[in-house]
Order: C-alpha cells, then sequence, then structure tokens
C-alpha cells in the first residue's frame, strides 16, 4: 500500500513526479515500482530502470537499532510478491538479496532497511549523530567501504513552527522580529531582535503559559492536586520506550523528594505519553511513575496524551527533560518544540541536542556512553542529573531580582527562542532536503532520461 499503492495513486492524480522520499523502509516498494512502471513505459532493460529509478529514491533511516526495522520471511515473500517480481523482471533471489544483510544467504531474512539502503541514490539519518550510527548500523550494505565512506548522510529533523509556537510567543517574535518570522532564514539579521525582548514581557508571558498548562494537568492528571506556578516545572512526553527511561529521575528517591519539597526552592514533575501495549517494561515504567504521583503531591502522571497535551506541555513547562540512553535517540522533536517556546532543554547529547546543544541555552547531562560502547550506566547518568539539578538548574531558576524575575533564565530563554525556532524549524529541514537530495535527484532523472540509447 505505502510503496506500489502510493505511486500509482499519485499516477492516478496525474503528478509525473521523477524523485520520491521514502520515510523508513515500510515504503521501500515504491522503487522497485517505479523500476517496474519505467520498463513498461519506456522500454528499459532491468539494469536502465534500476538506475533512473535509483537517481530518484531519497530515503531516510529513522531507527538507531536494526531491531526496529521490518523483517520478512523468505516465504512469505514469495506468497505475496512472486506474481508481481515477474512482472517487474526482478528474480525472486535478487530481490531478496536487496533486504539482506550477507547476499546470497537463502536463511535469511529480508530487511525492508537493507532493501530501501541499497534502492535510494541518497539515503540520510535523522540528526547528525544518527547519521553517524547508521553508518555503523548498516555498513554491510556497502560491505567493500569502510565505515567513513559508507554513504549515508544527515538531514537533522525540524519542527513546524507556526503549528507548536504559543500564539503569545508568536505574538512576540511578530513584534520584534517581524509579521513573517516563521518564513525568514535562520541567519536573517532581524531574529537578532528576540534578544531584545523585555525580560518583564517574555517572563510574564512564559507565566500564563505555565498556568494555563497546570490547569490543564489537573484535568488530566488521575488525582486532583495543587500545582504551584511558582514552582520549577519539568515537561517529560514520549512514548515510554524503556530506553527513553523516563524513570532515570526516580533512582534515588530520597534526594528526588527532597528536590521536589525544598519550601524555597520547588520542583514539580508532569509526565505523559504511553507505551506500546506489547512493552511490558514499558508499562512497568508507566506504573511506577502513576504510583509515584500517588505518593508525591509534586509529581503528576497526564493521562491521554495526545496533540492537545502535548501543546500545553511544550507551551508551559519550564524545562524540557529527556535522558534515553545515548546513541539511541535518532532526533527527538518534543525538546524542539519546548526550546522554540522558551523552555529549557536537560538533555541527554544524543539525537538533535547533540548538535543544538549551547551552555546559553539549557544543560547537557554528562553521559560516559560511546559509539563503541553504547550501554551506559543508568546509576551513573542519573547521578549526574541529580548534581546538575541541585548545582545548575535550581539555583538559575530561582535567583530572582527585585521584581521577581530570574534575568539569566529568561536570558537562557530567549537565546533558546532564537537558536531553537530557525535552525530546528521544518522550513530548514525542508530546504535541507531540497539541496540535498530532491534538486540533485531530479537533474540526474533527467539526464538519465535524456540519453539518446534510452529513447531521447
Amino acid at each position: 500500500m505505502l510503496g506500489i499503492g502510493g505511486l500509482r495513486a499519485l499516477r492516478a492524480l496525474g503528478v509525473t513526479a521523477g524523485v520520491f522520499h521514502l520515510n523508513e523502509g515500510h515504503s521501500f516498494l515504491c522503487a522497485v515500482e517505479r523500476i517496474r512502471e519505467l520498463r513498461a513505459s519506456r522500454q528499459m532493460t532491468l539494469e536502465e530502470a534500476r538506475l533512473v529509478a535509483r537517481a530518484g529514491i531519497v530515503f531516510t533511516t529513522h531507527t538507531p537499532v536494526a531491531a526496529g526495522s521490518d523483517y520478512f520471511e523468505p516465504g512469505l515473500v514469495w506468497d505475496l510478491l512472486g506474481p508481481y517480481l515477474a512482472e517487474v523482471g526482478l528474480s525472486f533471489d535478487r530481490f531478496m538479496d536487496l533486504g539482506r544483510q550477507k547476499p546470497g544467504d537463502p536463511r535469511e531474512r529480508l530487511c525492508t532497511t537493507y532493501a530501501a539502503l541499497r534502492l535510494a541514490d541518497q539515503s540520510v539519518g535523522v540528526s547528525r549523530l544518527h547519521g553517524a550510527v547508521s553508518r555503523r548500523l548498516w555498513k554491510d550494505a556497502w560491505r567493500s567501504l569502510p565505515e567513513t565512506q559508507v554513504p549515508i548522510g544527515s538531514v537533522t529533523n525540524g519542527v513546524h513552527m507556526p503549528t507548536w509556537i504559543a500564539p503569545e510567543i508568536a505574538d512576540l517574535l511578530r513584534r520584534y522580529v517581524g509579521p513573517d518570522w516563521w518564513d525568514l532564514d535562520g541567519r536573517d539579521g532581524r531574529w537578532q531582535a528576540v534578544m531584545e525582548i523585555p525580560a518583564t514581557d517574555l517572563w510574564a508571558t512564559h507565566i500564563e503559559l505555565k498556568r494555563r498548562l497546570l490547569e490543564f494537568a489537573k484535568r488530566r492528571s488521575e488525582n486532583l492536586k495543587e500545582l504551584d506556578v511558582n514552582a520549577l516545572t519539568f515537561g517529560f512526553a514520549r512514548r515510554f520506550a524503556p530506553y527513553k527511561r523516563a524513570n532515570l529521575l526516580l533512582q534515588d528517591s530520597p534526594r528526588l523528594v527532597k528536590l521536589l519539597n525544598n519550601s524555597k526552592r520547588p520542583m514539580q514533575l508532569l509526565f505523559a505519553g504511553k507505551s506500546h501495549p506489547a512493552d511490558q517494561p514499558g508499562k512497568e515504567i508507566v506504573a511506577r511513575i502513576v504510583a509515584l504521583s500517588r505518593e508525591q503531591p509534586r509529581v503528576a502522571f497526564l493521562k491521554d496524551y495526545d496533540i492537545e497535551l502535548a501543546g500545553y506541555l511544550v507551551h508551559g513547562a519550564d524545562v524540557w527533560l529527556n535522558n534515553p540512553r545515548r546513541f539511541l535517540e535518532a532526533s527527538g522533536t518534543s525538546g524542539m518544540k519546548a526550546g522554540a517556546n522558551g523552555g529549557l532543554n536537560v538533555s541527554i547529547l544524543d539525537g538533535w541536542w547533540d548538535e543544538a546543544y549551547r551552555p546559553e541555552l539549557g544543560w547537557a547531562i554528562p553521559s560516559a556512553a560511546t559509539l563503541d560502547r553504547p550501554e551506559v550506566d543508568d546509576r551513573a547518568e542519573a547521578e549526574n542529573l541529580y548534581r546538575l539539578l541541585e548545582r545548575e538548574v535550581v539555583p538559575v531558576f530561582f535567583d530572582r531580582d527585585k521584581d521577581g524575575i530570574p534575568q539569566r533564565w529568561v536570558e537562557m530563554m530567549r537565546a533558546s527562542i532564537r537558536h531553537t525556532a530557525t535552525t530546528f524549524a521544518a522550513r530548514r529541514m525542508v530546504i535541507d532536503y531540497f539541496n540535498l537530495a530532491y534538486a540533485p535527484g531530479a537533474r540526474r532523472v533527467e539526464q538519465l532520461r535524456l540519453l539518446p540509447d534510452w529513447g531521447g
């Protein structure tokens, strides 16, 4: 449906595109359908059609682990695609080898990521670090090349800022940056005016957004409780997959309780998200956080996580917490949404934060993980997180001037908005894809199409 059906749907709509972007391996059959189409319409040989089709295929891999890809047994592939492959003129063994780590091994299943990588002319990960992880993970698709030469690049994800930036923050951007702030290049000098937004205006806007978040949270929390607009408020919202470690901050309960219940500098935690129904460890993490929320009035688990709740959280949280095991978060976009609203990220240097982090706009949780040893010591990283909160994050938030404004915190909010709303916008991402992949792919397809040996 995604691959063959997708291309045929475009043709039925009269779309004559020659460049196709595949997100993950689910749609890899688009490339095979393109080969079939070229052979049928242009009387090309299999190899000629493969080259033209490949020139117009862009592939983005999103998973940082091989197990996240789809795998299919040879017998199932034969049953479902045998007649279709005959129509394409592609032998079953050659097709299976496209998706095998070791071509020629009849026992190996078809992996859609290997197949997409071998069928695409341009392949990318979704952040710079994920590009490096992907080159190591999928290097066997090019067994003759050293890892450094594996042709997988990166285009870092971005978010649609007009959708995710709160209307009140957008009003400030219209006033200080320009009415078309969302369409300005990040290098445009007008963006520097973000740093001139008065602290009183930005802080008052944030407090109002935070108040709305807390009012909404009370309606979504399992237990009715009083949440404090003056407390340092953390947002953590995403899938409750074990590698995302929603429970990392729960490693040392007495230490966490002390942070939460400090009478002069209190913290509160807002958790939201869902686990896969078959993910028992993920469900156990949810259960533990729900149990903690029943014990601690400054911890809330917000039910029914959806886009509406996500909007309130990224608009109003003081801090966006993200602490996955390093190299397992391909990109992560929730932190971008929060950062563009002035929320300060406290995160492991993984995915987008590995390239976004600057000391003036958030904090990095120290991690000893490396590409050669991706497994990490959760206890050590929890200790680093506690220390970061106790020594830096909490003191900066509660350091107020005579008007009650945390001037250094607000300065970091400005920097976060300025950097995140431009560098990690979907606008920048699409331009990167156009320059890196779409335009070169279209030129290459046209050059091949015009070769005289292939019918002009």
